[in-house]
Formats: structure tokens, sequence, C-alpha cells
């Protein structure tokens, strides 16, 4: 597992296919970018999706909940980064913070919440985060001040 900070950030591409009529970035992009870079974060920290659930239990997760801010349009193709920060590891819950920037300059385009909810696979309830997990994410939470 290779040993970072955070925020983890990732590029994302916006493709013709990507905008809306007015030539914006689709407002549901950025929920897709988002979700792109978190599954990007939780596989360097050593959790991959392709893992047996013996191997990554953690995978058996859901969204709970997911807000977005979207404060600048993005105008036509190019590259952007998507910050992604842990901000809280509950017993079954984890919530991630992410800002969608310009890949140059200052240009904050989204930001967005998301908290994932651990499950038993067998009874589909909330159950608590492994040990593995906790200890790959548990360094990198950066609590935020009321």
């Amino acid at each position: 597992m290779q040993n970072f900070q955070v925020p983890y950030r990732s590029v994302q591409r916006v493709y013709f296919d990507d905008l809306d009529a007015l030539n914006l970035l689709h407002n549901v992009k950025f929920v897709l970018f988002m979700e792109r870079a978190r599954g990007a974060f939780i596989h360097s920290r050593g959790f991959r999706w392709e893992d047996d659930l013996a191997v990554n239990p953690d995978k058996f997760h859901v969204i709970a909940a997911h807000e977005i801010r979207y404060l600048k349009p993005v105008r036509g193709e190019c590259e952007l980064v998507v910050e992604i920060t842990p901000t809280h590891l509950g017993t079954t819950s984890f919530i991630v913070e992410a800002q969608v920037k310009a890949l140059h300059g200052p240009i904050l385009h989204a930001t967005g919440t998301t908290r994932l909810v651990r499950l038993d696979p067998a009874t589909h309830t909330p159950c608590p985060w492994s040990d593995r997990f906790r200890a790959a994410m548990e360094p990198l939470i950066v609590t935020k001040s009321p």
C-alpha cells in the first residue's frame, strides 16, 4: 500500500459526450467523476473490487447519502482534478469529501460529500468496517472544524 497524504488527487477527462446542449459539463457527470475518484482512492489503499469478499469484505457497502454543490460551470472538453478527503470513519459509516477543480488554476467547480455504509453480505444491514479498513483509512481522516 502506497504512503501518501490527502487529499487524494485523480485527473478526470471531460469528453464531448459529457457535455449538455449548452456545452457545459452535465450535472450528473460531476457525481460520476467523484465516484471514479473515490473508487481510485479506496483502490490505492489496497482494497480491490475484484478481490473475493473473504479478502475484501469492506467492498460490500452502499452510498447512504450524497450531497453536491455546483459552484462554477465546466465549459467544453478539458481535464479536471477531483480531490478526495476522508473526513469521518464511524463504526459503520465512512464520509469523504470531494472537490472538482480545474486542472490548472484556482477554479473550484463543485464540492460534494458522500457517506458510505458497510453492509453485512448476509443480512444487508449495517456492520462495522474491518480492522484492515480502519488501519488504512483512520490515519488519513481530516477533521473539519465546525
